[in-house]
């Protein structure tokens, strides 16, 4: 795709809430350093989130809450999912992501381990089908088990009778393949950093998928130079989600606001969700690793602006 590094950004996402809709809690020690990367499912009418949340003992937990909006949340005192004390994760479980299939919920997550000098994070998932009892998988990529691996995403259905992740083996965006959410595929490239300045450094897959007539609508994100982190998005064929059909030269949310900019890592907006919602996509992030934040955009005027960016081949 041949890219203007001046194009300008004609479509941007709008805030919701005028702020941050959930802050750590002080009171709890587990989340008292900050709270991001949230994965929100939309059912029955009942908002659901399972989010990342730093204690002060630098390990990150999963809390859990509910709304009835998807903007005032109701939180759980206790984290409802914590590290299980083997090497794969002793340190954090980080970053979740969330699909529904087949009546489960399905969490994609990094498992953080500090000390391990081959590769500190790898992928994990979480099954579950009431947010209190979860089963663990360990996945396996074919020839990537010695590198970092992060950012995996799930396609909220099996496409070809199976199951799609996205990840991200830096700098880029990889997608596999499984029967079993155990054994992968070999990773092959979908998505390459460019030379537009929000994303040149590195890029990752942000919230799952949405289908839409176009193609899959993937949220990602962009890293620049200056380790600024922005949102944009791109289609992805159907059938054959390794080819890339639309992708937007510019980043459609960057750090603008005060709880953007400053926190534990500054500059940073970490989409994780991406929920349809009438008209508009609300896109749920994370804000400096210290908050958890909300904004929206008109699905109609977002697929149109795609169309006018394809992917030459």
């Amino acid at each position: 795709m041949t890219i203007n590094k001046n194009t300008p950004n004609p479509l941007q996402f709008t805030r919701l809430d005028n702020g941050p809709i959930i802050i750590p809690d002080p009171s709890l020690k587990w989340e008292i350093g900050g709270v991001f990367a949230p994965a929100v499912i939309y059912e029955n009418d009942t908002w659901k989130m399972l989010y990342r949340a730093y204690g002060d003992d630098n390990i990150s937990r999963l809390g859990y809450g509910e709304s009835s909006d998807g903007i005032k949340w109701r939180k759980d005192k206790k984290p409802r999912v914590i590290p299980d004390n083997i090497r794969l994760e002793c340190d954090g479980t980080e970053d979740p992501r969330m699909v529904k299939i087949d009546g489960q919920y399905l969490i994609t997550y990094t498992a953080y381990n500090r000390k391990k000098l081959c590769a500190n994070t790898k992928i994990r998932v979480l099954k579950t089908t009431d947010f209190i009892n979860f089963k663990r998988i360990t996945v396996s990529f074919k020839n990537r088990w010695h590198k970092n691996d992060k950012d995996g995403v799930l396609f909220p259905e099996k496409i070809n009778g199976a199951y799609h992740i996205l990840h991200r083996i830096e700098p880029n965006i990889q997608l596999s393949v499984s029967k079993n959410l155990k054994k992968w595929t070999r990773s092959t490239t979908v998505l390459k950093k460019t030379e537009n300045a929000w994303e040149a450094c590195k890029i990752g897959a942000g919230a799952p998928p949405i289908k839409t007539d176009l193609g899959w609508l993937l949220f990602y994100h962009g890293v620049s130079e200056t380790k600024e982190y922005s949102m944009g998005a791109a289609i992805l064929k159907h059938d054959s989600p390794t080819k890339t059909l639309y992708r937007l030269p510019f980043s459609l949310i960057h750090p603008e606001t005060d709880y953007e900019k400053h926190g534990n890592i500054p500059n940073v907006i970490f989409g994780t969700s991406a929920i349809e919602f009438g008209p508009d996509y609300r896109l749920y992030y994370g804000a400096s690793d210290t908050t958890i934040a909300v904004a929206s955009i008109n699905k109609n005027a977002l697929l149109e602006t795609l169309k006018q960016y394809p992917v030459e081949e």
